[in-house]
């Protein structure tokens, strides 16, 4: 029995050495090496918590109008002085239970993991972003722009053409979560996610980014 369980715990470890490998070096593999170098190029940026990222884009310009897909009445307190929206895909238990990490819990954890729980999307407004070594910011031309807007828009689950919001308090006066399609796991992460966002854009990106430093290491 000894054996056995052994047997058990040094699989499950070289399993974990295999994913922390990947993840170190599959970022470092990257698609799209050429930029589009079109003209009237739009910027972007994105943003990370250390853990997280999260794309931001300009709330409205000539190519989308997010006001068109996100109603913006649901944040009571966005007004026009506010010009970027910032967009996250992620686990639902985590983003809901879980503003701190003192609250994670193991049940959050394995569900996550292994993919048992289901997605929300993260919507934040800012009125101003600042470059800064957590924030990135991305030159992209409009075909890419709207090819990335695309991807973001298809990973919101919709009810009558419309993002679901989820019945939740949020993080703070500016944000609040939605549904989304697609399960979270273990080869699936919110890092991924942004990962494979900022690919249809054209943008130069590992082949698999389940840790934060895998998306903000290639920009």
């Amino acid at each position: 029995m000894l054996k056995k369980t052994l047997k058990i715990s040094a699989g499950f470890i070289s399993l974990i050495l295999i994913w922390l490998l990947c993840a170190w070096l599959l970022p470092k593999i990257t698609l799209n090496p050429l930029l589009n170098d079109e003209k009237n190029a739009i910027d972007i940026y994105v943003k990370s918590n250390g853990v997280h990222t999260d794309i931001v884009m300009p709330k409205t310009n000539e190519y989308f109008d997010w006001n068109t897909f996100i109603d913006d009445k649901n944040f009571s307190h966005i007004d026009t002085t506010y010009h970027y929206i910032a967009i996250g895909w992620g686990d639902k238990g985590f983003y809901l239970n879980t503003p701190t990490w003192a609250d994670l819990k193991m049940k959050t954890v394995a569900n996550a993991l292994f993919g048992l729980g289901s997605t929300a999307m993260h919507v934040t407004y800012y009125r101003k972003i600042a470059v800064s070594n957590m924030v990135k910011k991305i030159s992209i031309s409009k075909s890419g722009y709207l090819q990335m807007v695309k991807h973001i828009t298809q990973s919101f689950h919709l009810k009558e053409q419309k993002p679901q919001l989820l019945p939740h308090p949020s993080y703070g006066l500016h944000d609040n979560y939605f549904e989304a399609t697609g399960t979270y796991g273990i080869f699936k992460t919110c890092n991924v996610w942004t990962g494979n966002t900022l690919k249809k854009a054209n943008i130069p990106m590992g082949v698999w980014t389940p840790l934060e430093f895998g998306v903000m290491d290639n920009l």
